[in-house]
């Protein structure tokens, strides 16, 4: 079989909005993951019915969701239901389970969230169990929760008005729909601090200037109602320590989506012998992406050599890499103010010298 041609088409973006959500379903598939456009076809396939996972789903679309798999939660073994998720790709978690589980079996859940963000290059949106109220509750159980720079908690729960009548509902479907919101609008790398949370009466907690203060040192989201503006998101940060390159959500996801982008755009390098040549033309590949991604005003910089750099060569790779066809790219970018860089690095194979034999 002949080997694939050298692609010359430039790296292109990947989505970054689809959600995966997880939890109780009246009725339709449950173990395998399903596409759903539109709350409408959410209740052709499962049925018509209130619960958790139904009211997150239908929040994600009034806020500007548009793609969503739902794969129902395993009721004895709660923490294997994630594993549904594993041949599927998706770009938000939310997990609507944990509002109602034991709190053990949430925290567990939420743990387990997490690590699948961090493992999918995924952004979990954590929900705390309904039985936490009150801010100190709330911010104690984050604390126990742990999570990292690929998940953030938000709090309080939303009340809604739906047909059957009022009632509250947890926040994370809401919040994934206003980060896809903003990516369609205004793109990945911008902060959905500040957004209109749409569909819904108010927060069920009216949380004080002290108690947001309480909760941003907790590094827990919180959402208010703001006179003559509705209900709004206050703050995007993420698990991760408030000393963290990743601490904002906007950060941290707009990295992954760079991420994403560049190992699937750069999938030919397994075809090739990883030396300088092979070097020179990742790094002008990378560059020539990251400066589309510069024009569409993704960085505060002026100019692209502030915006970001690119590395691939003897600095990124050890003897051993290049041996074993390791190729490393090591990627820095300035999302926040010019020339302070948030780095990290991509990790591909390429042909060996064993490969030619």
């Amino acid at each position: 079989m002949a080997r694939p041609r050298h692609p010359r088409d430039p790296i292109q973006v990947v989505g970054t909005s689809v959600a995966a959500f997880v939890g109780s379903l009246p009725a339709g598939p449950a173990a395998v993951p399903v596409l759903i456009t539109s709350f409408e076809e959410f209740e052709r396939t499962f049925g018509t019915a209130e619960g958790e996972t139904a009211d997150a789903a239908w929040l994600f679309f009034q806020n500007g969701g548009r793609h969503a798999y739902v794969a129902g939660l395993d009721e004895a073994r709660p923490l294997r239901s994630l594993d549904a998720f594993s041949d599927t790709t998706f770009d938000l978690l939310v997990i609507p389970a944990t509002a109602r589980l034991s709190e053990p079996q949430a925290t567990s859940l939420a743990i387990r969230g997490a690590l699948l963000a961090e493992k999918r290059n995924a952004f979990y949106v954590v929900d705390p169990p309904a039985g936490r109220t009150a801010a100190t509750t709330v911010a104690r159980w984050a604390g126990s929760f742990g999570g990292g720079g690929s998940s953030a908690v938000v709090f309080p729960r939303l009340r809604a008005r739906f047909l059957s009548g009022e009632r509250d509902v947890a926040a994370g479907g809401a919040v994934a729909g206003i980060l896809a919101r903003t990516d369609t609008d205004r793109g990945v790398w911008v902060s959905s601090a500040g957004a209109t949370v749409q569909g819904v009466l108010g927060p069920t907690v009216e949380l004080d200037d002290a108690t947001v203060e309480q909760l941003a040192l907790a590094r827990v989201n919180p959402i208010r109602r703001v006179p003559s503006r509705g209900t709004v998101l206050w703050a995007t940060r993420t698990r991760a320590d408030t000393d963290s390159e990743w601490q904002y959500v906007n950060v941290r996801r707009f990295a992954s989506f760079l991420e994403r982008s560049i190992e699937q755009g750069l999938q030919w390098v397994v075809f090739e012998p990883n030396g300088p040549p092979l070097w020179t033309q990742v790094r002008a590949q990378v560059r020539t992406f990251l400066q589309g991604v510069f024009r569409a005003g993704a960085f505060p910089a002026s100019k692209p050599d502030e915006a970001f750099i690119v590395r691939c060569d003897r600095t990124t790779m050890t003897q051993d890499d290049v041996d074993a066809g390791r190729l490393v790219i090591q990627v820095g970018i300035a999302p926040i103010r010019p020339a302070e860089f948030v780095v990290f690095r991509i990790g591909m194979w390429t042909r060996t010298k064993d490969d030619d034999d």
